[in-house]
């Protein structure tokens, strides 16, 4: 890679970095409102960490769709705002939930390595630890983490922006694997793990 081009990929890590540090800000301003908050803003950081040391990509998707389908799959859930809490049975599986989502996605992130990254692109194939159950582990806990939150904070503009960023997490990911299968040890990864997102169902 020429000089220039590990400059741009540098500046690329720290700008996306920044992005998730910055979606994360809003979130850790009210930490005081609950648990459901905090755990929120924690994989916001983990997820900036994670972007200041990701490789080059051998492949990557920078047009239109990759850029509408990717913003809007993130940007949705992070225009949600702590409201009310929930209490009882309904908070407790609000918090169930996102820590399942989080453990999930950071996970998937350290198989990953310096794999990890936004836009559709190919990396390296990964296919142990929970890419051996689903293809995409990390935007599965990242859905997970996301009802969660909105589930901790129930209020019609969060649970509206959770079912906006269903079909454009499908899209991405859609557009992910239409990438990908290009690769011929991605085809072979298909093969043996079928579903997409969920076990037994997509």
């Amino acid at each position: 890679m020429s000089r220039a081009a590990q400059l741009r990929h540098l500046g690329g890590n720290i700008l996306l970095a920044g992005a998730f540090f910055v979606a994360a800000y809003p979130n850790v301003r009210h930490y005081g409102t609950g648990l459901a908050n905090a755990i929120w803003a924690a994989g916001a950081i983990i997820m900036g960490a994670l972007s200041l040391v990701r490789v080059a990509p051998r492949a990557a998707m920078l047009d239109v769709r990759a850029f509408a389908a990717t913003g809007a799959m993130f940007a949705a859930p992070c225009l949600m705002r702590p409201t009310p809490a929930a209490s009882g049975a309904i908070l407790s599986v609000a918090l169930a939930l996102e820590i399942i989502g989080l453990m999930l996605s950071e996970t998937a992130r350290i198989y990953m390595g310096r794999s990890f990254g936004v836009l559709p692109a190919n990396r390296g194939i990964v296919s142990r630890g929970p890419f051996r159950l689903v293809r995409h582990p990390v935007y599965l806990g990242w859905l997970i983490l996301s009802t969660g939150f909105a589930l901790a904070y129930p209020s019609a503009r969060n649970f509206a922006l959770l079912a906006i960023t269903i079909p454009f997490l499908l899209w991405r990911i859609r557009l992910e694997e239409e990438l990908l299968a290009h690769d011929g040890e991605y085809r072979v990864y298909c093969a043996k793990v079928r579903y997409r997102l969920i076990p037994g169902v997509i």
